[in-house]
């Protein structure tokens, strides 16, 4: 790709994101949600909403756009304190003649090359040709704690469809979340995502928020993911539970989780013998468009790709990935 090429390709990138922030803030429009709550509910208890403020929410949008533009103009490095990551592209802003923090990344530069071509030399096979260009610069996890869940998987879904409201590091701070009204909540907030289900946090992604009785600004995803896709990004948010905003390159790749199960709860694999979960699906598949006739289509497979189902998930975890 050459230089003209690489300014493009950012450029793109760029237009995408804000195309999808964008469209997000115009589903969660102030006109169509309900009033800021000041309280959520979480083990049957009232606890505080663990958002940010208006101001952090504010910065952090600032903050994003910085990161795009300095993206498409090459420079290396983050504006979120964590210099080496890239926090656009997930694959660093740097090539073999850049620092990780400084320097012309090879977007807009002389090269026209970033690091991806420092590692196009030795590609990988199979699925971990994937996993090569999207976990380099994230976490990557070798264990789960949703059993038949995989939080690497979930990770990427998450980067897809979740950073505009959650943002990049789950903290409730994404572009549009200034923007939203109540605000999105800080994900790795333990002191009340602890005490959340497996089977509340399966149903709200699949259904929304009214499908938990919450408002109406987190989107029904059910027609965009397939159950296993959802209990992968489950285990995901688990995996981030109490991780703090890290201070280093080394916190950022090495999460520690305060999460540990709930007693009865359901997962990934005992999801198909538990009737709580099954009266949830039917009531998700009748709420959601195109699904026909209550068919619960959602809980298909799509064989395939880099999709698995519980079992070989708790396989490949049991191998150590």
């Amino acid at each position: 790709m050459r230089r003209n090429q690489s300014v493009y390709f950012g450029a793109t990138i760029s237009a995408m994101l804000i195309g999808l922030f964008a469209v997000v803030s115009m589903v969660l429009a102030p006109s169509q949600v309900t009033a800021a709550e000041k309280r959520c509910t979480a083990a049957g208890q009232k606890v505080v909403c663990p958002v940010q403020s208006d101001e952090a929410l504010a910065k952090a949008q600032l903050a994003y756009e910085k990161e795009g533009n300095d993206m498409i103009a090459g420079k290396a490095g983050s504006t979120y304190g964590i210099a080496p990551f890239d926090y656009l592209t997930g694959v660093g802003k740097r090539n073999a003649n850049a620092k990780l923090d400084s320097g012309d990344s090879g977007y807009a530069g002389a090269t026209g090359k970033t690091e991806l071509w420092d590692r196009v030399k030795k590609p990988r096979e199979g699925e971990s040709i994937y996993n090569q260009w999207t976990h380099n610069w994230s976490p990557t996890l070798k264990t789960t704690l949703v059993p038949g869940a995989d939080p690497n998987e979930g990770k990427q879904w998450y980067y897809v469809y979740c950073i505009a409201c959650h943002g990049w590091l789950l903290q409730g701070d994404g572009p549009t979340a200034v923007e939203i009204d109540p605000k999105p909540r800080i994900l790795t907030a333990d002191h009340y995502m602890n005490k959340r289900t497996n089977l509340e946090l399966f149903t709200v992604i699949k259904g929304g928020g009214e499908a938990i009785d919450l408002s109406s600004t987190m989107p029904a995803w059910g027609n965009f993911l397939q159950d296993q896709d959802i209990w992968n990004l489950v285990a995901w948010i688990r995996a981030m539970a109490g991780v703090k905003p890290p201070k280093s390159l080394e916190e950022y790749l090495n999460p520690k989780s305060t999460f540990t199960a709930i007693a009865g709860d359901v997962n990934a694999l005992t999801a198909k013998d538990s009737e709580d979960f099954k009266d949830n699906q039917e009531l998700n598949e009748t709420m959601l468009a195109g699904r026909g006739e209550g068919a619960l289509k959602g809980g298909g497979y799509v064989e395939g790709g880099l999709r698995k189902t519980p079992d070989q998930v708790k396989a490949k975890v049991g191998k150590g990935y």
